[in-house]
Parts: structure tokens; sequence; C-alpha cells
């Protein structure tokens, strides 16, 4: 789950008609205005979804490729849950399993998984695999590895998934062996995630804390090796010739990644071709982009959301939560700041996230409410609550121009039916820190982001706000939620599955814990002599700069 990751990641007396309709074009004004440098034209664009694009077919020496949200602040995998670092990490490290282009696990450091009982898991390795260094990968680095992300003293995000874990052993040279306490439906899908990936364990344990850092590097056994860092200015790859995957031979050589985070700088710096391309394309440059080479569009897991983050505040009065989600104005947004490439949500989980039971998500979603602005019913819940007019402090990542317009427009909004929302815009490493330590998210009541699906498996989101979880950042409890996303994580079937998390996501959706507001696309860029990247979400863990070429 990131939040761009995953990820998460995951986020109101001016009651008559008039002042509402005035509030209104005051909201819509601000979401179509410029800010952060990147206004631009706010037309509608056409967005055309593909899936399916040439594949690359000649050698290319090396291209530029920029991380749009910023530098990131390490390379280990065990941390790869932010956009930035999954971006880059995705090419060099591997888990036992990666996905395919509809989510399928194929093989990848394991040649195949018996699954003799439903607690035991029994994983062949595959023959042959080398980390860069041309050590092989054993038994032991795979325990090793899975067993690192579960230290407390790591943090790593991933260890959320070992909620029924037991053990993992190296049960042969060539075998591990992975033992639960009880049926988890959702663990098969991170044994393609970095929950799973795999690094040397010679390499980790001699560097330390420092593993992942600029000075020390990682180790892995990916489709690019980690070749430089230079801290400020970019990070560079170079291709692993002695990849086990014969079959998708990368053709780029070489990728330098830069940290351009000013939109305007980005839309320029990719029309020039100083930069070749990137992931998550500004709006304001879709018109221009898409004239001077390929912008790509596709299906996603994204959803642009408001999660509390602090519940001791005004955040902690449910009338305050009801206010700020009847300010938002949720067509604005969709239409103005994203120019109608996104599309409104009803809940966090958005229907492309359905990958199973269909029907149950999709009926259970119909029946949630419509989110409309409301702006009498702001003023009305600020005349009847106190906490209401005090001060909310509401954060989000300044180097997104959509974040930035969309923050700026709903506190408007709020304030001018009476609130009191103050803006806390982040740098990147803010953003990134946030998600990892709780002093980083001190000072804010909720936080304003675009977060995402790791897989599509609506209880795998729903999870992170329960009672203690790691990305429940607000504290939030409920009995009646942590009783129905427990026993959906003990259910096997399907259907019965589906309905526990949709009797579960109507109480947390009512409460306004978190405010969905619309689900977005996969958007990438690259230039005219580039092909074969598909605009899909899994980029952020699997190889994508292994199907990039030239034409």
């Amino acid at each position: 789950m990131h939040s761009t990751p995953a990820t998460l990641t995951a986020p109101r007396s001016r009651g008559t008609a008039l002042a509402a309709t005035a509030l209104l074009a005051a909201a819509t004004a601000a979401c179509g205005g410029s800010a952060g440098g990147g206004g631009g034209d706010q037309r509608q664009f056409d967005a055309e979804y593909t899936s399916d694009v040439p594949a690359a077919a000649t050698p290319v020496e090396g291209i530029t490729w920029n991380l749009p949200t910023g530098e990131p602040p390490i390379l280990d995998p065990a941390q790869s849950a932010v956009e930035s670092i999954s971006t880059v990490v995705s090419n060099m490290c591997e888990g036992l399993f990666t996905f395919d282009e509809d989510y399928g696990l194929q093989p990848a450091l394991a040649e195949s998984v018996e699954h003799p009982d439903d607690l035991t898991y029994v994983f062949t390795l595959r023959e042959g695999a080398t980390f860069w260094n041309g050590n092989p990968v054993t038994a032991d680095d795979v325990v090793y590895s899975v067993t690192r992300i579960l230290d407390p003293a790591l943090a790593s995000p991933w260890a959320a998934w070992a909620v029924n874990f037991e053990s993992i052993t190296a049960t042969a040279p060539d075998e591990v062996t992975l033992r639960l306490t009880g049926p988890d439906p959702m663990v098969d899908n991170f044994f393609a995630l970095p929950a799973f990936t795999v690094v040397e364990r010679a390499t980790a344990e001699a560097a330390g804390p420092a593993f992942g850092s600029a000075g020390a590097g990682v180790m892995c056994t990916g489709a690019y090796e980690f070749a430089a860092w230079d801290q400020g200015q970019s990070i560079e790859l170079t291709r692993n010739d002695d990849w086990w995957n014969s079959e998708a031979e990368p053709l780029v050589e070489s990728v330098t990644f830069t940290f351009v985070t000013d939109p305007s700088a980005q839309v320029a710096s990719l029309r020039s071709g100083e930069t070749d391309g990137q992931w998550i394309v500004p709006t304001a440059g879709f018109d221009q982009l898409s004239e001077e080479g390929d912008l790509l569009f596709g299906e996603s897991l994204q959803n642009f959301f408001i999660s509390a983050t602090d519940l001791t505040g005004p955040m902690g009065d449910p009338a305050v939560r009801d206010a700020l989600q009847a300010a938002i104005d949720y067509e604005g947004i969709s239409e103005s700041v994203y120019r109608g490439t996104a599309e409104h949500l009803r809940a966090v989980v958005p229907p492309t996230a359905y990958g199973y039971a269909e029907d149950v998500f999709q009926e259970a979603y119909e029946e949630l409410p419509q989110p409309a602005q409301d702006l009498d019913r702001v003023a009305e819940l600020v005349s009847q609550t106190p906490r209401a007019s005090e001060e909310l402090v509401l954060a989000y990542l300044a180097a997104a121009d959509e974040d930035t317009r969309a923050a700026t427009a709903i506190a408007d909004a709020a304030n001018q039916a009476g609130m009191n929302v103050q803006l806390r815009p982040l740098t990147p490493p803010e953003f990134g820190a946030l998600f990892a330590s709780p002093q980083a998210r001190e000072g804010f009541d909720a936080l304003l982001s675009v977060g995402y699906l790791d897989y599509p498996e609506p209880l795998a989101y729903y999870q992170f706000f329960t009672t203690g979880n790691f990305y429940n950042f607000a504290g939030w409890s409920d009995p009646e939620y942590d009783a129905l996303i427990g026993e959906a994580l003990g259910t096997v079937d399907d259907t019965e599955r589906a309905e526990l998390v949709a009797r579960a996501q109507a109480i947390i959706l009512e409460q306004d814990i978190v405010i969905p507001i619309v689900s977005l696309p996969t958007a990438v860029y690259h230039g005219p002599e580039l092909t074969g990247l598909a605009p899909r979400e899994t980029y952020r863990y699997t190889p994508w700069l292994a199907a990039l070429g030239g034409e």
C-alpha cells in the first residue's frame, strides 16, 4: 500500500443557498487555478487507456528517468513502500515470485511453491540464480531476508503482512518452508512484494543500518545493478548481464534517475528530451507531452483521499470529520485538478481493485452514498459543534501540484464555511518520513494523499485501519470493524470474505476516518524513440525497465 507509495501507503453561519453557491464557485476557482508552478490548461483531457504497446526491438545505451516525488531517502527494499524508493528498487531487487500484467503470480527466485496444507508453503529455489557479485542465492539468504523484514528495529512497513506468521526455515539447500498459525487468503500475494524480496545476507549484515544508503548500496539479483548515488543529483543503475531471466533481457544498458519535483521543470525537461521519461505525469503537461512523445494511461488501483492522523484534536469529533467531508468539491477536483481523468469515489478502495467476488463488492459500493459538496451542511455543523472551528492542520505533499491545488480548494471552502483548516505542505523527505515515524506526523490532524493497493484485494487496504495496525496513524479503534476484518483475514472463501469486508467498509466510511475523493489512472510518459513500456501499476514491484527499449 503505499502512499505514492503505497503508498498509504493510505486521506463546516453561512447557511443560505446564496452563500453556498458563492462558496462552490470559490472552491471551483481554487481547483482550476495555478499553484506551485504547474496550473496550466485545465480543459478536459481525453485520456485513452491502453495495455498493449509495441515491444522494444533495439538496444539503448542509456536513458534519464525522473522521480517526480523526489530523491529516495534509502534504497533498502525493506522500506520500499514509498513511490520514489519502489520505482528504483523494483528494477534491482526481486522476490520469490513476481506479478504478471493481471497480478497473477509468476516464478522469480522460487521456481515453484507447494501448499500441502492451509498453514504450510514449501518453496523450491531457482537453480543458478546469483547476486550481482556472483554469489549464489541460498535458502539461508531467503530466510534471512524474510525475517529481517520482521525485525522491529528495522520498522519495515512490510512487516504488517505477518499477522499469521509462525516460522520460516531452510529445509534443504534449495528449499524454504513457511509456516503460518492460521489460514491467510492474502499471503500468496506477498511472495511477489518486498516482504519476500531477497537480499544477500553477508552484504546486509556487513552494512548494518547503512544498507541501502548511498555509501553502502544494496546487493540483490535483479535486472539492474546499483552503480552510483550522487546524493542530491542522481542515482545510476547498470544492466545486470548475468540476470537469470534470459527471456526478458533488458535493452537499456544504463539508467540515470533524477529528482526534479517542480511540475513545470519536469514538463520542460521531458519536452526538451533532457529527461527521457517519468511515471506520475503532471496534468498541466498533458497536452504538450502528448504531442511530443508517448503519454500513456492505464487502469490503476490508486486512490486520492484524506485520512485522519490524530484523533486527540478536532478530528476526534465525528461532527468535525463530517464537516470536512462535506467541504470537499469532488466534482471540481475530478474535473479541474485532474482534467477529467479521475473518477469520483464512494469508498477508499476503487472498484478496479475488486479482484474477486466482484458482484458482492460492486453491490456494496453502489449502496454507499455518493459524496458531494454540501456547504450548508458544513455551516450547520460549525454552528453546532465547537470543535469544528478549532485549528485543523491538513498535511499534503507540496511537490505534487495536484495535491497542492486540491488541498487549497478544500481549505478555502471549509474556512469560508466557518472551519479553521490550516495547510501543512510537506517536502518529499518529510512526506516519506511520516510513513515510518510517529514523530514525523506530529503537528497535523489529517493527511491528503494519493495511495494505492499493491494488488487487487480490498481487504489488504482495510486491514490497515484495524486497532494497532502500523498504518492506522490516528489510532482509531472500532471493535465491530476489528472483528469483521479479523474474520475476513482467516476466510479463504472469496464470497464470504468479500461480504465481511463490505460490512467493514461501511463502518469506516460512515465514521469518516478515511474520506475518499477520486480514483486516478496510472500515467507514464516517455520520448518517441522509446517503446515497450505499458502503463501498469505493477511497475512499483516489477522490473519495468526490462521492457523498455528502442523502436
